[in-house]
């Protein structure tokens, strides 16, 4: 299991939308915070959650509309914890109206010493274009390498939407040659190129000290590389133990923060690009142990409208050592940073404490985001947040009705609702829920980056790549309507019509059009 902080692992999560529009919209809509479904105690597996229990990730939502993700114990497996069977996770479906599926449960092998196929997958799913899922598991695969004390140190996996799962990639930490990384905690992104990238919170090679984490690649078939072991002890201070995954940026480059290392080991704010690894920004100490630009980031960035990149801190500020309870931060791609906010211990029922996952920005050009603890309950909160910092609080979770410490980061579904998971609850029957915020936000626009082929006969299958594909309701070629399929939020494929000519593809869906930059030539 990861290397927890404080008294449990720490994660934030922050909402977002961007659209002139929905800003009228929201005022006119007071915010309403739904249930839309509960992970009950039911006692039908040895776990007593058989749809799984401690919801970590994000749901993300599939071609189909089905929201997809993933519980990091319950379920019918059998991991234990020396108190009774927790259960080693699920992989599960969820619909639009609240009915949930498993799909995959996550197992130890025959003997009950060994799990091939990993156990605990921490990190979420990602739909590649091939409409198939991808993510990791915590630990599991070969049992031989140890990492943090568990049965291994994790798997990459492909699963199909029926539940076909295979894995890809088995971490064998620094049994490796050369030495990689294991324990994966993030979730994985699907780059430009069409490999996907991820971090692990330990292993890696350097020199010789191999409990530092990396930066990987792999391909939907499996095609594995490190591209980056952290080093924080032989003059390097680039940071240590990625909890979160990476974004890639507009310019192509890669960011990400790590929970510890930097200058004073408490964090850092990196750029990969290539293969090299700059560090943006090392969170400070100051005397009196006092962190003022925060302490420990677990959650990804995000990179929004104005291009800069948006995060959290899970501690740290400017109070004293007891007190500090995280920030929030804008740094852009070159490194200038400036704190937004300080989350203060002393008065937690405004705006909540200790943000642990990340940020998302929404139609209205807001951000969205929780915290784990405070608010009136101290069971966390969600907030919006300007693009100037202003924060408002939203909803303050109250444990036993709509549960507590949200973890994750939340979803602007194709129909401009928010969604987001809580990790568990305190009245004894739920282990987590997801949750929608209905504000009247706007559906969210499709955008179109590229296609491929760039001409092609009547009949030709086009690759249509770009953002919010989800719930597309036509496809046009220079105006005639297209046969179409969504395979991802990013990835669509469409059928050069009869009649076409020559000209620009459109992209439909409830929240308007795109129009490709070029056009599409229709060849005889």
């Amino acid at each position: 299991m990861p290397v927890q902080t404080g008294s449990s692992f720490r994660m934030l999560l922050i909402l977002g939308v961007f659209t002139m529009c929905a800003v009228v919209l929201a005022a006119a809509q007071a915010p309403t915070l739904n249930v839309t479904y509960r992970f009950l105690k039911d006692g039908i597996t040895q776990s007593g959650y058989s749809h799984g229990e401690f919801v970590y990730d994000e749901v993300i939502q599939g071609a189909d509309g089905n929201f997809y993700g993933t519980t990091v114990l319950g379920g019918s497996g059998r991991c234990a914890n020396g108190f009774g069977v927790t259960g080693c996770g699920t992989i599960y479906k969820l619909t639009p109206g609240g009915v949930q599926t498993v799909i995959y449960n996550f197992d130890l092998d025959s003997g009950g010493t060994t799990a091939v196929n990993g156990i605990y997958p921490y990190g979420g799913l990602v739909q590649g274009p091939d409409g198939n899922f991808y993510g990791t598991t915590n630990a599991g695969g070969n049992a031989g390498a140890s990492c943090n004390g568990t049965l291994g140190c994790g798997v990459i996996f492909k699963i199909t939407p029926a539940g076909q799962y295979t894995v890809l990639h088995t971490f064998n930490g620094a049994l490796a040659n050369p030495p990689e990384g294991g324990g994966p905690t993030g979730r994985l992104i699907l780059a430009k190129n069409g490999k996907f990238y991820g971090t692990t919170y330990s292993g890696g090679n350097a020199q010789n000290f191999y409990n530092q984490g990396t930066i990987f690649s792999v391909t939907s078939s499996g095609a594995f590389a490190t591209v980056h072991a952290f080093d924080n002890i032989h003059g390097v201070t680039d940071g240590v133990h990625p909890y979160a995954g990476l974004i890639q940026g507009k310019d192509g480059a890669f960011y990400g923060t790590t929970q510890f290392g930097g200058t004073a080991n408490v964090g850092t704010v990196f750029k990969l690009a290539g293969t090299k690894v700059t560090v943006l920004h090392s969170f400070p100490q100051q005397p009196g142990q006092t962190y003022p630009d925060g302490f420990a980031p677990m959650a990804a960035l995000v990179q929004a409208s104005d291009s800069n990149l948006y995060g959290v801190t899970s501690a740290g500020g400017t109070l004293n050592t007891f007190y500090q309870q995280g920030t929030l931060f804008r740094i852009t791609t070159k490194g200038v940073f400036a704190k937004l906010w300080e989350f203060n211990a002393q008065n937690p029922s405004v705006n909540g404490i200790a943000p642990y996952g990340g940020l998302v920005q929404a139609t209205d050009g807001n951000l969205y985001g929780t915290t784990i603890q405070g608010g009136a309950a101290n069971a966390g909160t969600i907030l919006q947040v300007t693009l100037g910092g202003t924060i408002t609080q939203l909803f303050s979770l109250d444990s036993v009705t709509n549960g507590a410490a949200p973890r994750s980061v939340p979803l602007q579904a194709s129909d401009g609702t928010l969604y987001l998971t809580t990790s568990t609850t305190t009245n004894g029957t739920d282990e987590g829920n997801v949750l929608q915020v209905v504000s009247g936000l706007a559906a969210p626009l499709p955008a179109i980056t590229k296609f491929t082929p760039a001409k092609g006969k009547v009949g030709t299958k086009v690759t249509v790549t770009g953002n919010n594909f989800v719930g597309t309701t036509a496809v046009l070629f220079n105006g005639t309507s297209a046969s179409f399929t969504v395979k991802s939020a990013t990835t669509l494929i469409a059928t050069v019509p009869a009649g076409a000519i020559s000209g620009q593809i459109t992209v439909t869906n409830a929240g308007g059009s795109a129009v490709s930059a070029k056009s599409f030539t229709v060849v005889p």
